[in-house]
């Protein structure tokens, strides 16, 4: 059987491109209206999409004055969803800096018995030092302090989620007995950062267990996503680079007694789609035209844990800052970024634009057979196993990919034309 590609949608507001709202494409004002997530989560469904993939923020950024991105909490905006779809994945991001397990436990195996086992959970440690003053810490805790936290939190997760086994619901009306006591398990867990008694007070989860996302590329990002993940999704720009990725995240996977393939690679990838390339390269221009600089660089101030570019000339060479970077900051995609600008010899604007267009992924400017010769390329490298789509745009760009893409992808048998399953651990197996 050959292998099929795996698409997830990334949902953020109108659109990935700094300053999108100002587009005609878009309508900043529905972007906190349920109908606009319904309509992306309904188009990513009739794609085929693994999944509708939510992310998150836990700070305000003061980049909301020219870039319309608000962040409705994605567990209420996941279940509002479930309604309105019936196959798609729904996954959300949760982070284990600033929550409990507990609650994530319950929440997410709420979502998947919503929604008869579509839930996925992103698990993400949280590297923004502004977070940590809206939950009472002066601080950000150091990386390697997020990252040991976050090993435990999602062990005591799954934890929970296993307490009940698959058959513990007996629910015999004669006997008066719904559940077996004796299937149902405490955790009793007693670790450096969480004490949990448990049980979970849910049934197992439909799919068996809820699926694992994971956006770290950083050693010990790619380490946890080894043991537990079923998906990573990654900030790459290079082919060849991504391959060396990914083969050094499926011996990690090999090495934690998993199969390399039990872990799914999604590079972020923003498709600029046109129905010729003179007008792909238009849209491009057009969107690109809008980004306000200084939008970007307080975004880049965030991604880069909070080192003011606002000093630099914006056409002056990208600053080398290798060693200005906080140790307690997010590392893998400033490395990236800052590799990528001193070996290309870019400018602090050049970087911008490149960033702004698909908060910090890969770009891909054409027609649909354009896009889908670059994602089959990476695909059939191994660089990829499939792509999470950032549009830069919404709807109308996720609505290019699906109705101008992915039917070039099924004709090239590289994704499926229906679902084989009903679930999104069966779609991550497909």
């Amino acid at each position: 059987m050959s292998r099929s590609m795996h698409l997830a949608v990334f949902a953020q507001s109108v659109g990935v491109a700094q300053s999108v709202w100002r587009s005609t494409r878009t309508d900043a004002t529905e972007a906190v209206e349920f109908g606009h997530w319904a309509r992306i989560a309904q188009l990513a469904e009739a794609g085929c999409f693994d999944a509708f993939f939510v992310a998150d923020a836990l700070n305000f950024s003061p980049g909301i004055a020219h870039d319309a991105t608000t962040r409705p909490d994605p567990i209420a905006l996941l279940s509002a969803v479930s309604v309105v779809t019936e196959r798609v994945g729904l996954v959300g991001t949760s982070s284990t800096t600033y929550n409990d397990p507990f609650t994530v436990a319950r929440q997410f195996a709420t979502l998947d018995h919503l929604s008869q086992g579509r839930a996925g959970w992103n698990v993400v440690t949280t590297a923004i030092a502004a977070a940590a003053a809206n939950y009472g810490s002066e601080r950000l805790p150091d990386h390697a302090d997020r990252y040991e936290r976050g090993e435990e939190f999602v062990d005591v997760v799954r934890g929970l989620w296993e307490a009940w086994e698959h058959d513990a619901v007996v629910a015999d009306r004669a006997s008066g007995v719904f559940a077996d006591l004796d299937k149902i398990h405490p955790l009793g867990h007693r670790g450096r950062h969480f004490q949990v008694d448990g049980p979970m007070l849910l049934p197992r989860s439909p799919q068996g267990r809820i699926p694992l996302a994971q956006a770290g590329s950083s050693q010990t990002g790619m380490a946890l996503a080894a043991r537990v993940a079923d998906l990573a999704f990654t900030t790459q720009w290079d082919r060849g680079a991504a391959l060396e990725f990914a083969d050094d995240l499926r011996n990690m996977v090999k090495a934690a007694g998993r199969a390399p393939g039990d872990v799914k690679i999604l590079p972020g990838i923003t498709p600029i789609v046109g129905r010729t390339t003179a007008e792909a390269r238009e849209l491009a221009t057009e969107l690109g035209s809008l980004i306000s600089e200084k939008s970007t660089l307080a975004f880049m101030t965030s991604a880069f844990g909070g080192i003011d570019f606002s000093g630099y000339q914006l056409d002056d060479p990208f600053p080398d800052i290798r060693d200005q970077l906080p140790a307690n900051a997010a590392q893998s995609r400033p490395a990236l970024f800052i590799r990528t600008a001193l070996e290309e010899k870019l400018t602090l604007r050049q970087m911008l634009q490149r960033i702004g267009l698909g908060v910090g992924h890969r770009s891909v400017v054409g027609t649909a057979d354009d896009i889908v010769d670059d994602m089959q390329a990476w695909f059939e490298a191994g660089a990829a196993d499939g792509f999470i789509v950032l549009p830069a745009d919404l709807p109308q760009g996720l609505q290019d990919f699906v109705e101008q893409v992915v039917p070039r992808l099924q004709d090239r048998g590289l994704f499926r034309k229906t679902y084989h399953g009903a679930t999104l651990r069966e779609h991550l197996q497909d």
